[in-house]
């Protein structure tokens, strides 16, 4: 009973995030929905372990080439959803099927010795020599060379995706600055943290896999901790990945430049009335294309004209005014709370106008209104 309640856990979490995320964001949030299908793919890895260490043989052969297909699919699944949330505004075949060529190779071939196989050689496959490890022999030997061949990849990919991944993330929480005026809810520092748990699962799954499923099947208590540790790390991932904001809304404009390749008067002028007089800062959620439909050009060269102009990315442009401006309210009103001075200047959060006043002006909001 113990044994199938801890195996049984990661299944419980993962089809629970699969409807959440899917039934909340199925046309809206398309990472949150390759997320889901992660989820998914995630689910049928730990049900199919569900089979073998119950040793359930006679089901569990039946899944053994889909629970290979499983395994190798979910560090291109997750490379590929961390590319939906940075780089990539879809899923399509074209640009992201190169990813899973390797996994569905494998897939292929260890479906075809299945079938060739039968039931009986297959089950003799999985009894003889998965489980009690004896020597491989003809078409056993060919499967046996698959089985090594799928562990070998998995190790590939999770030393090369992690590190993709780790790359894209990084430069997108740069990039995000050009964009939004709002960083809450967006830096994707999360999945930086996704990324540990998963090269702590990837360890954590060497060292199981060298102790052997045999020593699980004999000490079925131990299952205990990698149970809590998948469990635990599935259930953050859906959590932290259903809070998570879309990042890009890319909107078509056009561009307008003039022969010396600097910005019109009027647009340059236009952009300082949208600060100064209508104050367009004080909308916490302000983002760069709000500014372009404003302004009728597009994002990039709104972003180039701000850098230029001012020396500043989008959002440091847009703290600046937020910073003057909660600085004459600190002056002309002392009875003001920081909160009402944050919200009253455009910062979507206290946390962010600390950050952002200490930043700017080098010291804190408390030692200014000392001053």
């Amino acid at each position: 009973m113990l044994t199938e309640i801890l195996l049984l856990n990661p299944v419980y979490v993962t089809i629970f995030w699969f409807f959440a995320l899917i039934a909340n964001n199925a046309k809206t949030h398309k990472p949150k929905v390759f997320l889901a299908w992660f989820m998914a793919t995630a689910s049928v890895l730990y049900l199919s372990h569900f089979f073998y260490f119950t040793q359930n043989y006679s089901i569990y052969v039946y899944l053994d080439s889909i629970y290979t297909l499983a395994y190798l699919l979910v560090y291109p699944m997750y490379h590929v959803y961390v590319r939906l949330l940075t780089v990539d505004s879809s899923f399509l075949v074209k640009s992201h099927g190169r990813y899973f060529i390797a996994p569905l190779l494998i897939f292929v071939a260890v479906l075809s010795g299945y079938l060739i196989m039968g039931y009986e050689k297959s089950l003799a496959f999985i009894v003889d020599i998965l489980v009690s490890g004896n020597k491989a022999k003809g078409i056993h030997f060919y499967m046996k060379i698959l089985f090594v061949t799928g562990r070998a990849v998995f190790i590939l990919q999770t030393v090369l995706y992690l590190y993709l991944s780790y790359k894209l993330i990084k430069v997108n929480n740069l990039r995000l600055q050009d964009y939004y005026s709002n960083m809450e809810e967006r830096r994707l520092n999360w999945v930086q943290f996704f990324n540990i748990c998963l090269a702590f699962t990837s360890v954590s799954s060497g060292v199981l896999a060298s102790l052997g499923r045999n020593f699980f099947l004999q000490n079925p208590w131990l299952l205990i901790f990698p149970s809590a540790v998948f469990t635990t790390m599935l259930f953050i991932i859906g959590l932290l990945g259903n809070k998570q904001k879309a990042i890009f809304t890319e909107v078509a404009s056009v561009t307008e430049v003039t022969e010396e390749g600097k910005p019109p008067l009027r647009l340059k002028k236009r952009l300082e009335e949208l600060f100064e007089k209508e104050m367009i800062y004080k909308n916490a959620d302000l983002k760069i294309w709000d500014l372009t439909s404003m302004l009728g050009t597009n994002r990039t060269y709104v972003s180039k004209l701000i850098n230029t102009e001012y020396g500043r990315n989008f959002c440091a442009h847009v703290n600046h005014y937020r910073i003057e401006h909660a600085k004459q309210l600190i002056e002309k009103n002392k009875n003001l709370s920081n909160e009402q001075i944050a919200e009253l200047s455009g910062f979507g959060s206290l946390n962010s106008f600390y950050r952002s006043f200490q930043s700017v002006e080098g010291i804190s909001v408390g030692a200014y209104r000392k001053q």
